[in-house]
């Protein structure tokens, strides 16, 4: 005669393990599993370096536009030359256009 407790228990046990294993598989493998846990933390990692290197760049930006703004003829130059906007052999011409008259006359 079968034994219905020990059958009942293999059959729990192979049931329990069987599950176990799916969810330790999908739980590393699946969406949103360990695996693409890192791959989204190593993406995060990565844009923020881009960030950052993005700000130094504006923060460099900021004092060059402060600099071409009180006038600094240095600085307007070497921003120039430096983001390609006058070559190597060529020269930085700057034009002050002169003040309109503003006096009517009879």
């Amino acid at each position: 005669m079968a034994d219905w407790r020990k059958i009942g228990r293999v059959g729990l046990y192979s049931v329990t393990g069987a599950s176990l294993l799916a969810f330790g598989v999908w739980y590393y493998f699946g969406t949103g599993g360990v695996r693409d846990a890192n791959a989204l933390r190593a993406t995060f990692a990565r844009q923020q370096l881009v960030l950052q290197q993005r700000e130094l760049q504006k923060h460099e930006l900021n004092t060059y536009l402060t600099a071409v703004q009180r006038e600094d003829e240095a600085a307007l130059e070497l921003a120039a030359r430096r983001y390609g906007l006058v070559g190597e052999n060529e020269f930085l011409w700057k034009v002050v256009p002169e003040p309109a008259d503003t006096t009517l006359k009879p």
